[in-house]
């Protein structure tokens, strides 16, 4: 019999996963779970459990024809807003809702809000959960380091005081030995996102089940995955939103 060893006050999901061996003959692999352990020390500015990060609302643009949405742009971001990075440029994943907006600004600032990195980004016309990663251009998050991040949906003129904005914080940090050991092991992106999802590390595990699904967006397993580690950290309200890139 096989005992869990998984704290209580963790949020799990176990999926049935198969593995093609060989070419021809599937063979049951054991379950994974996706699970998201805030780390001690990553304490923010708490928000509410469906706001994902500090937000402005501002005067949110009309939605395209067809579509609508009560909620508004929102960070993914664990509700104490702060996550950690083992990345020297992770992706940030955001949700936008439905807009007639074309674009939006994204930005990230150091610890002295000193501006390091400025780009515009296209949005998705219909809405949904978008990424945007840091190119090969932009400086490198230092360990140990905390950063501002925020993306400004282009309602009206650009950063116009009344656009949506939304904002989280970034630490990047290093691969401590338990996190090491689990990716060594790990061979799939669902694995992968459970071992970051069990230290701790939130942006990491957040892009290997992003990136999980859109190999393979009619998966209903990762979909679920998905469903729970976004709930599991805060951000219940845009859990079921689609996945755009």
């Amino acid at each position: 019999m096989l005992r869990s060893n998984i704290p209580k006050r963790r949020v799990v999901l176990f999926t049935a996963a198969l593995l093609l061996s060989g070419g021809s003959v599937l063979a049951p692999a054991l379950a994974d779970a996706v699970t998201f352990s805030a780390p001690d020390g990553t304490q923010g500015t708490p928000q509410q459990e469906t706001t994902g990060g500090a937000t402005r609302t501002g005067s949110q643009c009309a939605a395209s024809a067809g579509a609508s949405s009560e909620q508004g742009a929102m960070a993914l971001i664990p509700s104490s807003n702060v996550g950690l990075t083992v990345g020297e440029r992770p992706t940030f994943f955001v949700f936008v809702p439905a807009t007639t907006a074309k674009e939006a600004s994204f930005s990230l600032q150091d610890e002295s809000e000193n501006l390091i990195y400025r780009t515009k980004v296209p949005l998705p016309s219909g809405g949904g959960v978008m990424g945007v990663a840091l190119p090969a251009t932009a400086p490198a998050l230092q360990v140990g380091k905390n950063y501002k991040w925020m993306l400004e949906v282009h309602c009206s003129a650009e950063f116009d005081p009344d656009n949506p904005l939304v904002e989280g914080l970034v630490r990047r940090t290093e691969i401590n030995s338990a996190l090491a050991s689990k990716l060594e092991k790990a061979s799939t992106n669902l694995e992968r996102s459970a071992a970051y999802g069990e230290e701790g590390i939130w942006y990491e595990a957040v892009s290997a089940l992003a990136a999980a699904r859109q190999l393979q967006p009619q998966d209903s397993n990762l979909e679920s995955n998905w469903e729970e580690l976004l709930t599991s950290a805060g951000l219940k309200a845009i859990a079921t939103q689609p996945l755009t890139r």
